[in-house]
C-alpha cells in the first residue's frame, strides 16, 4: 500500500485537494454567511468533477447531466438566479463536505477488532429474535456512523446462513427499513443536515424529538410484521455464540461512537453552527486518535497519519456521489424557484384544509418521483422547495418531518435509491425484491401513520 500510494505522488492529490477546498469553503460560508465562499466551494466541486469525471459511474453521470441542463435552462427563469444557485451550492457542499467526512472515519471504524465479535453475535440470535437485533444495530450503526455502519452490517448480514431464503431476505429488510428510519434522526447522514439548511431557524435539536419518535415507530412496524410473518413456525435450535461476551465488544463501540455524537453536538452548539460543520471539523482528529490507537508497533502517531493520508487520498472514489449531490442541491433549489407561484398556490389551497392530507401529499409526491427514477435527494429538495409550509399551511416542524419521512420511506422502498442497490448486491436479490416485494406493506403502514401523526401534530402546533 504504501509503495503504491507514494508512487502516485503528487498526482494522487488534485482531487482529495478540491475536496478539501470544498470543506474548507463550506466551514467559511457557515460561519461567515455572506464572504462570498460559497463561490470557492461551487469552484472546487467543478475542478474536482472535471479531474475526477472519469470516476463517475455512468448512470449518474448521465443523470448529473440531465438535471445540470435542465437547470441551467430554467434558470433564467427563476425569481432570484444567484440567490438560488448560491442556496444550491451550499446545499451540495454541505452534502458533500458530510460524506466525505464520514467516510474518513467510515475507513477507520471499520478496522476495530470488536466488529467481529459483535457480528457473530448478530448472526447467532434465533429466528425470532435476529430481525429486532439487526434493527436495533442499524439505528445504532447507521444512526452514528451513517453510510459506513450501514456498510458494516450488509457485510455481517452476507455471512449468515439461513434454512429458508425468506429469512434471508427479512434480515435485508430490517437493516434497510431500520437505517431509513435512522436517517429521519441521525446527523451522519446527509437527509436532515441538507433539509435543515432549507427551513431557516430550525435546527437538529428542534427536530430531533419528533422524528426520533417516527424512527421508534418505524422500528416497531417493521418487527411486528416479521413477527406476524414468523407466526406458526417452530424456531430451530440457536447457533454456538463466539466465546467472548457480546457487551465486552458492543459497549466500548457504543460509548465511542455516543461520545462522538455528544461531541459534535455539543461544539455545534459552542460555536453556533450547523451539525454538520462540526463534524466536519471533529472528524480529522478523531480518524487520527483512532488510526493511533489501532496501531501496533513503534512510531504510532506516525503510522497513524500515514493512515489519514492514505484515507483521504481515496476520496475521489466518492466522485459519484459529488456530482449527484451537487447537481441534486443546485437542480432542486433552481427549478423550485423556477415554478410558477400560481401552480403551488392551487395545490396548496386544494390541501391547506386537512393537514393530514398536505403532510400525505407530500410524502407520496416524493415517493411517486422515486418510482419515477428520480433520486431521492433530488425530489426531496424539490419538493420542500417547492411546497414550502406556508403554501400547505403546515407548521415548519411537522413539514420537514413529513419530507424526511418520505423520502426514508422512498430510499427503502423503491428501486433507484443508493440503498436498494446496496442491499441487492450484499444480498444476492435483485433490486425489486429488496424493495417493492418486500417493503410495499410496510411502506403503506408507516405512510398512514405518518400522515396522521404529522397532520394532527400541525394542526395543534397551529392553533
Amino acid at each position: 500500500m504504501s509503495e503504491s500510494i507514494a508512487a502516485a505522488g503528487p498526482r494522487a492529490w488534485p482531487g482529495p485537494a478540491c475536496l478539501l477546498v470544498m470543506a474548507l469553503g463550506t466551514l467559511a460560508h457557515l460561519f461567515w454567511p455572506q464572504s462570498g465562499a460559497v463561490w470557492v466551494t461551487g469552484a472546487a466541486a467543478a475542478l474536482f468533477l472535471l479531474l475526477e469525471h472519469r470516476r463517475i459511474p455512468p448512470s449518474i453521470r448521465r443523470v448529473s447531466l440531465a438535471v445540470g441542463t435542465v437547470s441551467l435552462l430554467m434558470l433564467p427563469f427563476s425569481t432570484a438566479p444567484l440567490a438560488s444557485l448560491a442556496k444550491g451550492v451550499a446545499i451540495g457542499g454541505l452534502m458533500v463536505s458530510l460524506v466525505s467526512s464520514v467516510s474518513l472515519l467510515a475507513r477507520a471504524a471499520l478496522g476495530s477488532p470488536h466488529t467481529r465479535v459483535v457480528a457473530q453475535h448478530l448472526l447467532a440470535s434465533g429466528m425470532r429474535s435476529r430481525y429486532a437485533w439487526f434493527s436495533v444495530a442499524s439505528q445504532l450503526f447507521g444512526g452514528l456512523l451513517g453510510m459506513a455502519g450501514v456498510t458494516l452490517l450488509l457485510q455481517m448480514a452476507a455471512r449468515g446462513e439461513f434454512a429458508v431464503e425468506e429469512d434471508r431476505l427479512a434480515m435485508f429488510a430490517a437493516i434497510n427499513r431500520s437505517f431509513a428510519a435512522a436517517t429521519l434522526w441521525s446527523p451522519m447522514v446527509s437527509n436532515l443536515t441538507i433539509l435543515i439548511a432549507l427551513y431557516p431557524g430550525l435546527s437538529w435539536f428542534t427536530i430531533v424529538p419528533l422524528t426520533l419518535g417516527l424512527a421508534a415507530g418505524a422500528v416497531l412496524v417493521g418487527t411486528g410484521l416479521d413477527l406476524w410473518r414468523l407466526r406458526g413456525r417452530s424456531a430451530p435450535a440457536p447457533a454456538m455464540r463466539p466465546g467472548t461476551a457480546l457487551h465486552r465488544a458492543l459497549l466500548p463501540m457504543i460509548a465511542a461512537m455516543a461520545g462522538f455524537l455528544g461531541g459534535v453536538m455539543l461544539l455545534a452548539q459552542a460555536l453556533h453552527i450547523a451539525v454538520v460543520g462540526a463534524i466536519v471539523i471533529l472528524i480529522p482528529p478523531v480518524v487520527l486518535a483512532l488510526h493511533r490507537v489501532q496501531a501496533t508497533g513503534r512510531q504510532r502517531l506516525a503510522q497513524a497519519f500515514f493512515l489519514l493520508r492514505t484515507d483521504v487520498i481515496a476520496l475521489p472514489a466518492l466522485a459519484g456521489e459529488v456530482a449527484l449531490f451537487m447537481v441534486a442541491g443546485c437542480g432542486g433549489t433552481i427549478i423550485a424557484s423556477a415554478i410558477p407561484a400560481a401552480w403551488t398556490g392551487t395545490i396548496g389551497g386544494a390541501l391547506s384544509h386537512s393537514p393530514v392530507l398536505g403532510c400525505l401529499a407530500l410524502m407520496l409526491t416524493i415517493i411517486c418521483l422515486a418510482l419515477l427514477a428520480v433520486h431521492p435527494v433530488l425530489s426531496a429538495v424539490l419538493v420542500a422547495s417547492s411546497l414550502p409550509p406556508g403554501v400547505l399551511h403546515l407548521a415548519p416542524v411537522p413539514h420537514l418531518a413529513a419530507i424526511l419521512a418520505g423520502w426514508a420511506i422512498a430510499a427503502c422502498s423503491t428501486p433507484f435509491s443508493m440503498m436498494a442497490l446496496m442491499t441487492s448486491r450484499y444480498s444476492g436479490f435483485s433490486i425489486y425484491a429488496v424493495t417493492v416485494r418486500v417493503n410495499h406493506v410496510f411502506a403503506l403502514m408507516c405512510l398512514a401513520l405518518a400522515a396522521l401523526t404529522l397532520g394532527i401534530g400541525s394542526a395543534l402546533t397551529l392553533e
